[in-house]
């Protein structure tokens, strides 16, 4: 990981030393202080205030508000960067929509800032999971972080998401109410259990304990979810699947939002897939002990059924 990794674009993933100022040290005591929370959303108050008073009728067409629940590195950040790429929606990746739910900002407040951060990632060259093997989900050609006619606006937010809506459900109704003439759709991306509890493991330097408790702690809250949100508001991709047929997959989440997959679309963007599935599985020495424990609390859960190590 010292070295810079390239995708096929040629866009550099090295991490930059400010986002590694960011992550550690005094720069990490400095942007997760409070009072610098505080200070940035009064910031993104004011600039997206601004915004919409300016540009009253930008978001006029706007008849789907697409929001992901889930865990954490099963695929979210990919699919939701093959959607900006679609003429007719705009996804950001990780801008935690809900925060601005909770802080009363409005509709169009909120996807200015949308739109600000799909651009945002853009200029980055929509780089995915820095921490661990940086990969590229620009797709050449497309409409990432700009529109032809927006239809489909949303995140790619899903752990924190998750976590926020265990703690407040009725964040649930606040949403739609926050976002009136919008339908809000929600898509549920489901990876190998394995996968994400490794990528815990390693990402953040968690035991096996505390990786399989967090995980399966948010399955408990998914499938409370799930049940609230309805089958008609929400879809349920498996990540697996995807890549083995992005077309077919991508066709049906874009029928789901209300989009038409137009076929150079649908080919841009299978295009930059991985050939396979990645399993971050082999990154952690797994015992018996802890395959057979994680094997057990899939059996009780309908969203993870037929999973397994192999």
């Amino acid at each position: 990981m010292s070295k810079a990794l390239t995708h096929h674009n040629g866009i550099s993933l090295k991490p930059s030393a400010f986002r590694r100022f960011l992550k550690s040290g005094a720069g990490a005591l400095l942007f997760r202080s409070a009072g610098y929370r505080r200070l940035l959303m009064f910031r993104h108050f004011i600039a997206s205030y601004y915004s919409a008073w300016t540009a009253p009728d930008q978001f006029k067409d706007v008849r789907t508000y697409c929001m992901f629940v889930g865990h954490n590195k099963s695929g979210v950040s990919m699919i939701g960067a093959l959607l900006d790429a679609h003429p007719d929606a705009i996804l950001s990746d990780e801008a935690d929509a809900l925060e601005y739910v909770r802080a009363g900002f409005s509709r169009d407040q909120i996807f200015h800032i949308l739109l600000r951060q799909s651009r945002r990632e853009l200029r980055k060259g929509r780089v995915t999971a820095r921490r661990l093997q940086p990969y590229s989900y620009l797709v050449p050609g497309q409409w990432q972080g700009r529109y032809r006619s927006l239809r489909v606006i949303g995140d790619s937010t899903a752990g924190s998401s998750t976590r926020t809506l265990g703690q407040q459900p009725d964040l649930l109704e606040r949403i739609q109410y926050t976002l009136p003439g919008v339908q809000v759709k929600f898509i549920q991306v489901i990876r190998n259990p394995y996968d994400p509890i490794s990528a815990m493991m390693v990402r953040g330097g968690r035991s096996f304990e505390n990786a399989i408790g967090t995980y399966f702690a948010y399955c408990e809250t998914l499938a409370t979810l799930r049940k609230q949100i309805g089958p008609s508001r929400l879809l349920s991709v498996r990540y697996e699947d995807f890549v083995r047929d992005g077309r077919a997959h991508l066709t049906d989440i874009c029928e789901f939002l209300g989009l038409q997959a137009e076929p150079d679309y649908l080919t841009a963007c299978t295009d930059i897939l991985h050939d396979a599935p990645e399993t971050s599985r082999q990154w952690v020495a797994w015992d018996t002990a802890h395959i057979d424990q994680v094997a057990a609390q899939i059996e009780r859960f309908d969203f993870l059924s037929g999973y397994a190590f192999q």
